[in-house]
């Protein structure tokens, strides 16, 4: 990664996977459980990610 000037982080991929399953409305708990997490709230609060395109969508469905 230092090479390719990468500023990521094998880490990253798990923030990855979880924005990518719950931009696809995967179940969350089921993200939840994938990932390991034992509190209910931390997939949402620290590895979801949305941008302003999914925000917008959600509001659209208003």
């Amino acid at each position: 990664m230092q090479q390719l000037e990468l500023n990521h982080r094998p880490h990253d991929c798990r923030h990855t996977f979880a924005t990518l399953m719950d931009n696809a409305d995967a179940n969350k708990l089921s993200i939840k459980r994938i990932m390991g997490h034992a509190a209910k709230d931390i997939t949402d609060k620290v590895y979801t990610h949305k941008d302003i395109k999914q925000l917008l969508m959600a509001i659209d469905r208003l």
